[in-house]
């Protein structure tokens, strides 16, 4: 976060970020615990002048911390386990908090120039 750095690790669609104080997210690490073996939750990020970045997984940093660059989407889903899938959403500066998406859809905006803000995911058995 803008000024504040690498905020708790928090779970089971709890808030990442901050929500009504006006700061950038600049990176996110995700990371699954208790997950069957060979499970993993791969993510990238759409950083402001670099656009989307390189996957990762399993904890691995997506986005510019400390480069004074906003987070402005993320994309996730489970690799390696069929029956699950990934929910998130992200808050983004003046729309507030967009709808659901999941399993690799984009959360967040490209081209608009708007910050994320605030993050939140769950993984659900697949239907």
């Amino acid at each position: 976060m803008k000024d504040q750095g690498w905020q708790n690790w928090v779970a089971d669609g709890q808030l990442a970020g901050t929500e009504g104080q006006r700061l950038r997210m600049e990176a996110v690490r995700i990371k699954l615990e208790g997950a069957p073996q060979g499970t993993q939750v791969r993510y990238r990020a759409h950083v402001k002048d670099k656009a989307w970045m390189t996957w990762v997984t399993d904890g691995a940093e997506a986005g510019a911390a400390g480069q004074r660059l906003r987070l402005e989407a993320l994309e996730v889903e489970i690799v390696g386990n069929p029956h699950r899938s990934v929910v998130y959403q992200a808050h983004v500066k003046d729309m507030g908090w967009q709808h659901w998406a999941a399993d690799g859809a984009t959360a967040g905006t490209t081209g608009q120039g708007k910050r994320m803000e605030a993050f939140r995911m769950l993984i659900a058995r697949r239907k």
